[in-house]
């Protein structure tokens, strides 16, 4: 097949809009579910949706079901800098179904401690440089933005959480989930205007 200037035009910016934004580990926002499971897969990780519990070590394809499909929300058990922590990754509900949010959540009690911390901060700061301080109410937060779309986000609560996330399709994603609640909302309105 030969390619012409247009096809060649097209297929670079196809590909240069699916280009993932956020790294972490294995995983690069933008991937399909597919390609979730196959990465999971390659790398022997014990990939589940989200309020499954298993003591499997490894991948196991019995845990890719049905519901596994339809989930917006997959993850495993790791140990990173030495203690436990859940990797979740948020998939977008509409197909395609992607990759863009990848938390890491600390649940082990030594990340309670201040020390960890504030490795996990140096650590941060090494690879993407000094990051803007945004402090919340009742937490101390640090963000990066190494490129465009690309946020790292580190929240000190009790136990730090690490997001990394691709924020135009994170945008996209609570717009959609926004749009879906207000017209839940109005579907109820409706439906129980008739009992008052």
């Amino acid at each position: 097949m030969r390619c012409t200037p247009a096809l060649t035009l097209l297929m670079l910016l196809l590909f240069s809009t699916l280009s993932p934004a956020a790294q972490f580990d294995v995983w690069d926002t933008g991937i399909t579910l597919e390609q979730v499971v196959e990465v999971a897969r390659q790398n022997n990780i014990p990939l589940r949706r989200s309020g499954i519990i298993a003591a499997d070590k490894g991948f196991n394809k019995r845990f890719i079901d049905e519901q596994f499909w339809k989930a917006t929300s997959v993850g495993y058990v790791t140990n990173l800098l030495g203690v436990n922590a859940k990797v979740e990754l948020l998939i977008s509900p509409e197909w395609p179904q992607r990759l863009y949010e990848i938390q890491v959540k600390f649940t082990d009690t030594q990340a309670a401690s201040k020390q960890f911390k504030e490795s996990l901060l140096n650590i941060l700061s090494d690879k993407y440089g000094s990051p803007q301080n945004t402090s919340r109410l009742l937490h101390k937060a640090y963000l990066w933005e190494p490129k465009d779309n690309d946020q790292i986000l580190l929240t000190l609560l009790s136990f730090p959480i690490l997001s990394y996330a691709d924020t135009q399709m994170k945008a996209h994603v609570e717009e959609q989930r926004g749009y879906k609640a207000q017209d839940e909302k109005k579907g109820y309105i409706k439906r129980d205007a008739g009992k008052f």
